[in-house]
């Protein structure tokens, strides 16, 4: 500070003269100006420090420069393997949508066959109409009345045809409803 305070008054000496507030001023400003380098050390000790703190600088920018170009390549195989696994993921939704959409002509041809079938099968039947004779409608009436009887027994007999049944013998007493209930008979 001492040395500041020198150097800020010997500017004004040697820069002094008629106009005392301009001197003052250059002065001031010469002063200022040689103070601040003579604070500065210009000794070995400090430009070797500035030399270690440039090449630690130069070192850490190094290693941000490598960290970056690191993170780059990671992200770039990311993306790489995302927009391989997106690849497969589609690749396999359009090969199951080629399924589902054979699988839905499928259906329809099969809709369509049994349609066909529906309609043959109901012409058949329309020509298979039975006419009642002229003479005698009761016993034409009397034989369709069968017939209908007789495919009736049969879808019957047919649905129950695959009911098994069970047998319970007639003198044993603990099959007895009335036991159940615990009444003497």
């Amino acid at each position: 500070m001492l040395r500041l305070l020198g150097i800020l008054t010997l500017g004004n000496l040697l820069f002094g003269g008629r106009h005392h507030r301009r001197a003052l001023g250059r002065g001031l400003l010469f002063g200022a100006l040689l103070g601040y380098l003579a604070n500065r050390d210009f000794d070995a000790d400090r430009v070797a420090e500035d030399i270690r703190e440039k090449a630690r600088k130069a070192k850490r920018t190094a290693r941000d420069a490598v960290k970056a170009a690191k993170r780059e390549i990671r992200k770039a195989e990311l993306d790489r393997r995302t927009a391989e696994i997106h690849e497969k993921a589609d690749a396999r939704r359009a090969e199951r949508e080629e399924r589902l959409d054979a699988i839905r002509a499928e259906i329809e041809a099969r809709k369509a066959r049994r349609e066909e079938v529906r309609k043959a099968g109901s012409e058949q039947i329309a020509k298979q109409i039975y006419a009642l004779p002229v003479s005698g409608t009761n016993e034409a009436k009397v034989i369709r009345e069968l017939t209908e009887d007789l495919e009736r027994d049969a879808r019957t007999a047919a649905i129950a045809a695959d009911v098994p049944t069970i047998d319970f013998p007639e003198g044993d007493g603990k099959y007895d409803s009335s036991g159940k209930y615990g009444y003497v008979q």
